[in-house]
């Protein structure tokens, strides 16, 4: 008997739990980058972090708390800190899509992303160099948790490519 042709991306894998679990551990580990990147970000903003404000009208938002609920809700006053939780539906996708591409050794997709990424915020990299170590730092991260927890969910499959 003999494999059928496939293409591994689509048919050269599977999950090996219930893909609604999945899924749940994609979107947790989502939230808690995102306090993590929170608790980082409001640092940032107490000290000034508000790059493209040339007036410097919002210098600083002293109480921490205060900083930490911006951040973290995403949907507030200042622009630079309004991001309407879009990025952590990017890291769910991210976070569901890796495991895969790291079992199927897809390297160079998840690096052409990442590098889409970067050069779509390079303006904004050069007016605030700590938002871009976040952003470096917790690409970083959701690597780890795709390569160290969440590919042990994925198992390749005998897949012949045409």
């Amino acid at each position: 008997m003999s494999t059928l042709p496939c293409n591994p991306i689509f048919d050269g894998w599977r999950l090996t739990i219930w893909w609604p679990r999945y899924a749940l551990y994609c979107a947790l580990s989502v939230v808690i980058l995102r306090v993590l990147h929170s608790l980082l970000r409001a640092r940032a903003v107490q000290k000034g972090d508000f790059p493209h404000d040339k007036n410097r009208q919002h210098s600083v938002i002293e109480d921490y708390g205060k900083a930490f609920r911006y951040c973290f809700w995403g949907d507030n006053e200042f622009k630079e800190h309004s991001d309407l939780w879009l990025p952590a539906g990017i890291g769910v996708v991210e976070l569901a899509v890796y495991p895969v591409l790291l079992v199927l050794g897809q390297i160079l997709i998840i690096g052409g992303w990442i590098g889409i990424k970067t050069a779509g915020s390079w303006l904004g990299w050069q007016a605030s160099r700590t938002s871009f170590n976040r952003f470096l730092l917790f690409n970083l991260l959701n690597l780890a948790v795709s390569y160290f927890w969440l590919s042990h969910y994925v198992q390749r499959l005998c897949c012949t490519q045409p």
